[in-house]
């Protein structure tokens, strides 16, 4: 990849970093559109990370790599997460429908699962950057 295409990666990174981590934060208070927010910032993160390759061979930049693109994965499942509040209520309100699947859909969609996938995204992001950061200078 040349120069040019390296920076609108990390701009579209840096511009979806940004919207992800707003609806994340508004979220919270419950404004209808958050979840919408993060959806486009995850998806614009997303595919920053998914874009920017590695083709060198060293096992310690790969892995750091697989830990960005695993972390990006669960910032798109913490999307998915946020829209499942409303079928967690429905489902609540549909006393009807029974057995197993309903018990795990009613886990799945409990209101703060999001929380835990975003946790866990957020620390393999943070975690492989530090470490490539810190690669990167003892290389330079």
């Amino acid at each position: 990849m040349d120069n040019k295409e390296n920076r609108l990666i990390e701009s579209f990174t840096t511009v979806g970093g940004l919207l992800l981590i707003a609806g994340a934060a508004v979220y919270i208070t419950g404004w209808e559109y958050s979840p919408y927010f993060y959806l486009v910032g995850s998806l614009m993160f997303a595919s920053g990370q998914f874009a920017d390759r590695y083709t060198g061979d060293d096992p310690i930049v790969k892995r750091l790599r697989f830990q960005q693109v695993l972390g990006a994965v669960f910032l798109l499942l913490t999307a998915a997460l946020m829209f499942s509040a409303p079928l967690h209520n429905r489902l609540l309100a549909d006393m009807g429908a029974g057995g197993k699947m309903r018990s795990f859909l009613l886990e799945i969609t409990r209101k703060n699962n999001w929380i835990v996938t975003l946790t866990i995204g957020a620390v393999f992001e943070l975690y492989s950057a530090f470490r490539l950061d810190h690669i990167a200078k003892n290389k330079g």
